[in-house]
């Protein structure tokens, strides 16, 4: 059996935008040129992605939520995110409705093998504390 929640998502999703993590080994690359960085050609950066998915503020109520996705240890996030995309862990998302500050997945639980949803853990990222 297979659930879709895809319609579910938008119905009560907010506005997203996330930025795909970037490993190391996409980092932008550069070289130097007189001794100025120059950043090289062929490098391309991951571009913001605009979602309408939902968003909940970690509480005792959603807490069961995030049991399930880290395997029943105590977490320490302030939001989960319920999504039909995938995003490794790092990933940066910003929720207009949570203004000033950036979110960083730290955890998640993909049930794809029987529904279209991964649920993700959103801590508050403190290199972003300005959301910009």
């Amino acid at each position: 059996m297979y659930i879709r929640f895809k319609k579910q998502l938008k119905k009560y999703g907010v506005d997203l935008t996330v930025y795909p993590y970037d490993s190391p080994s996409q980092m932008l690359h550069y070289h130097y040129v007189g001794g100025i960085r120059v950043k090289d050609e062929n490098d391309t950066k991951a571009e913001p992605i605009r979602l309408h998915e939902p968003v909940l503020p970690f509480n005792s109520q959603s807490s069961f939520m995030a049991q399930l996705v880290s395997g029943g240890s105590i977490t320490q996030a302030d939001l989960l995110w319920i999504s039909s995309h995938v995003y490794p862990e790092g990933t940066t998302v910003e929720v207009p409705s949570q203004p000033g500050q950036k979110y960083r997945v730290v955890n998640h639980s993909n049930y794809q093998g029987y529904s279209d949803v991964i649920i993700y853990e959103l801590k508050g990222d403190d290199k972003h504390p300005d959301g910009r």
